[in-house]
């Protein structure tokens, strides 16, 4: 394991607390993916996803100390396979029926809060179906499809979303049996620069870039916290509270968003971040919160994924960069200009490898040290955001057509999660309900935003 695994293996292992301190009461947070699928799976479909999953030996094993010294501090942790003639795999899978999208909505708040079991491999799936004698299904089409549903539900101690994309691979297919379709990644490329003064220009701001980057990524978990606003996931003492709330928010289609991309020459991402800060801000005024009419402080905890990994391998190569939301009065289009140049600034800066290299000097202290460190970076932000590009073209899974993916994750703060599928990018929070009420409006309200830069921006 590397240090980042260890640390998120631990946090299963561990107990209360989890990744964080005990005083967090916080658990380890399972990332859950729910695939709406037009006919439930068989036992035979879900003995066949079970049998594809055992090509990786992370899906099969236990997390364990690595050596004896390990065994009370967890300071070091390897994967141990699972040699167990007993062991059923069909044990991982649960079924449950509901009659309605309240029910629904329960599962899914469980299901990204219960443990896993540390003996156990560090995945499941829980199956849902509907009732055959409920009446016609209650919940809105956009937020809350009809059943069947399978929500595959991981450890994070796995994999990051890139290595769990290469699990989807494995156990999904194109609709006409081929490779499931993604989108080619690749991240912006730099300007070229037409004369001399630009380039001794560009070269001044690229070492500002590295100094400010360097110095963010050293001082933010000692430095400010965000803005005490409603929609801030956490408050002193920053305990996690127990309850968490997915909000599924209403669909937005991918050519909206292209004909923003073509008209701004923003990125998917800049669009996403200027869309939901826009949204951020609509709820802050909906809820009657002063800070909306001055410029609060939010930040978003985000995960930058480093591309010198090794393919194929379920690991987590990744680090958090702090990212500040463009808050305030303004248009949509200025906004978006902003999200623009906060995202440049942020792809420009060493902030993702000095903070690696950080990582690495704080789990050579030892594991309290690091949950500490681990909890008072987190606690600062107002939400962990992550933005997932997702299959182009609809997928077979479970031997079913799979309708609409919704991914999902609690954590200390609130989680917002953007995923893309076939067509539509999908919106998700995970919010305390009691610190961040009607979280509902902030989809309806990023739905606003994107028509308005559609309007306004696009050609």
């Amino acid at each position: 394991m590397n240090t980042l695994t260890e640390t998120l293996a631990r946090a299963t292992l561990r107990g209360p607390g989890g990744a964080f301190p005990r005083k967090a009461n916080a658990p380890d947070f399972p990332l859950v993916t729910t695939f709406y699928l037009e006919r439930a799976p068989t036992d035979e479909d879900v003995r066949a996803f079970a049998e594809k999953l055992e090509a990786f030996p992370e899906l099969r094993s236990r997390a364990r100390p690595a050596n004896a010294k390990s065994e009370k501090t967890l300071r070091r942790l390897r994967w141990e396979v699972i040699e167990d003639e007993g062991y059923d795999v069909m044990k991982r899978f649960t079924r449950v029926e509901v009659e309605s999208a309240r029910e629904l909505a329960r599962v899914m708040n469980e299901a990204t809060l219960t443990p896993f079991d540390a003996e156990a491999p560090l995945w499941d799936c829980v199956v849902v179906t509907k009732k055959k004698t409920s009446a016609a299904w209650d919940g809105d089409a956009k937020t809350s499809p009809e059943p069947p549903v399978v929500m595959f539900r991981v450890s994070h101690a796995i994999g990051d979303g890139i290595a769990l994309v290469d699990v989807l691979k494995k156990v999904s297919t194109a609709l006409d049996g081929g490779d499931m379709r993604l989108l080619d990644f690749k991240r912006r490329a730099a300007k070229a620069h037409k004369s001399v003064l630009a380039v001794i220009w560009a070269f001044i701001t690229l070492i500002f870039v590295c100094i400010y980057g360097a110095l963010k990524a050293v001082f933010t978990a000692a430095g400010p916290y965000d803005t005490k606003t409603t929609f801030k996931g956490s408050r002193p003492p920053y305990a996690f509270s127990g309850k968490r709330r997915v909000v599924v928010c209403p669909p937005i289609t991918m050519e909206d968003v292209k004909k923003i991309k073509n008209g701004s020459g923003c990125t998917v991402n800049d669009i996403v971040v200027a869309a939901l800060a826009g949204a951020i801000q609509q709820y802050l005024e909906e809820m009657g919160d002063k800070s909306a009419a001055k410029k609060p402080f939010i930040r978003a905890a985000t995960p930058y994924a480093f591309p010198d990994r090794v393919v194929g391998a379920l690991t987590n190569s990744w680090t958090f960069v702090s990212l500040t939301f463009p808050m305030g009065v303004m248009s949509a289009a200025e906004r978006l200009l902003k999200a623009q140049k906060v995202c440049n600034f942020m792809k420009r800066s060493p902030e993702p490898y000095v903070t690696r290299a950080l990582n690495k000097l704080v789990a050579a202290a030892g594991p309290d040290v690091q949950r500490q460190v681990v909890f008072d970076y987190m606690s600062r932000h107002s939400m962990v955001f992550t933005n997932v590009p997702g299959p182009t073209e609809p997928i077979l899974f479970m031997g079913s057509r799979v309708r609409d993916i919704v991914f999902a994750c609690s954590n200390l703060v609130n989680q917002v999660s953007v995923l893309s599928y076939a067509g539509q990018l999908r919106l998700t929070l995970v919010v305390d309900p009691d610190v961040t009420p009607d979280a509902d409006y902030i989809g309806e309200a990023f739905a606003r935003e994107i028509r308005t830069l559609r309007t306004n921006v696009s050609n």
